[in-house]
């Protein structure tokens, strides 16, 4: 039977570290901790990785190599599911850990079980006292969220929980801004085609992105002289069901009439209601409009092309970086409530040619 060929990925996931991290070390890059580099080069060859007899002879075995980047320490990566590709965090996570890395600073990666999450525990490999900062991202759960604020570790969420702010916690909050630039989204939609009316698709109290993109949604109709029809609205709290077909199918079925416009939570929401009013018989944008949030890869190559909100996640994870190292270099600063300015981009899922 052939050996099982080992990846970059298999070393960066046994040590929690990020593959960029990893590859940083292998290929004799700066900007890594002599401690990390250590760590790495050992994995490798407890592994067996293919290059290993390559790095004997190299000068980046070493964990006295100089460094032209400063090494100041660790910060904590904490995710409950970890974005996909298609996903607004994944790109900000690149940028992420390209800018702390200038600073010297390692990302390390730490998965929260849904058995940590219900005992409000930290991942088991985390060490506190390695850990310069915390960086929480799909962290929703609220004891959880208040339990790491009480760690005395400067922490950065990048979105939380709804209604998070009424309760200052000991951390700061950076997000995109979504209900003023959603509302203006849909208000500009509604006066275009005269719509009489519009559904939101997203449970609203998954986080607190959601959150505001519903609030943003109601606005927008008030503003419009709507009211908001919940019999119009798939707002499910159980966040499972969206993606069964069947279940969103017989959802759609119950409405009678269908809203003209559908207004999605996110892209990856948007999708996945397009496909099902396909499979319905029913098209996009001629019979029913659909609008999605994040600009995500998908929203581009999807037939139509989706109208939607870009987060600028470049930008999102340029001031991610800068804040948690700011926090670690001033610990005693106000804490943080971040919104950067997003994009509507209107495409063909609303453009109903006349």
């Amino acid at each position: 039977m052939e050996k099982k060929r080992v990846l970059v990925q298999d070393i960066a996931d046994s040590l929690n570290l990020s593959r960029t991290t990893v590859s940083k070390v292998l290929n004799g890059n700066a900007g890594v901790s002599a401690k990390t580099r250590d760590r790495v080069l050992k994995k490798a060859v407890e592994l067996n990785y293919k290059h290993i007899s390559d790095f004997s002879k190299s000068p980046i075995f070493s964990v006295k190599q100089e460094s032209s980047d400063p090494i100041n320490g660790n910060i904590a990566l904490l995710y409950h599911k970890f974005p996909d590709k298609q996903h607004s965090g994944s790109s900000v996570l690149t940028v992420v850990e390209k800018n702390i890395s200038r600073q010297g600073y390692t990302l390390s990666l730490y998965s929260i079980s849904d058995q940590d999450l219900l005992q409000c525990r930290l991942p088991g490999t985390l060490q506190l006292n390695f850990v310069d900062a915390i960086f929480c991202i799909e962290v929703f759960d609220k004891k959880y969220c208040q339990m790491l604020s009480e760690l005395n570790k400067p922490t950065l969420f990048l979105d939380s929980y709804p209604n998070i702010s009424e309760d200052h916690l000991s951390v700061d909050l950076l997000i995109s801004e979504s209900k003023n630039t959603l509302a203006a989204m849909v208000r500009s939609l509604i006066r275009q085609y005269h719509l009489k009316s519009v559904g939101f698709v997203g449970a609203f109290t998954h986080c607190f992105s959601f959150h505001e993109r519903w609030l943003g949604f109601c606005m927008a109709l008030y503003a419009c002289g709507l009211t908001v029809d919940s019999s119009l609205c798939i707002t499910e709290q159980d966040d499972a069901k969206y993606w069964d077909s069947a279940w969103m199918m017989q959802t759609l079925r119950q409405m009678k009439p269908l809203p003209e416009l559908f207004v999605c939570a996110n892209d990856a929401l948007a999708i996945q209601l397009i496909s099902c009013l396909k499979r319905m018989q029913l098209s996009v944008p001629e019979d029913i409009l659909v609008t999605g949030f994040d600009n995500s890869p998908a929203s581009c190559v999807v037939g139509p092309s989706l109208t939607t909100i870009d987060c600028h996640n470049e930008e999102l994870g340029i001031i991610a970086a800068k804040q948690l190292t700011d926090r670690i270099q001033n610990p005693d600063l106000p804490y943080t409530e971040t919104f950067i300015q997003s994009e509507i981009l209107y495409r063909d899922s609303t453009n109903r040619r006349k």
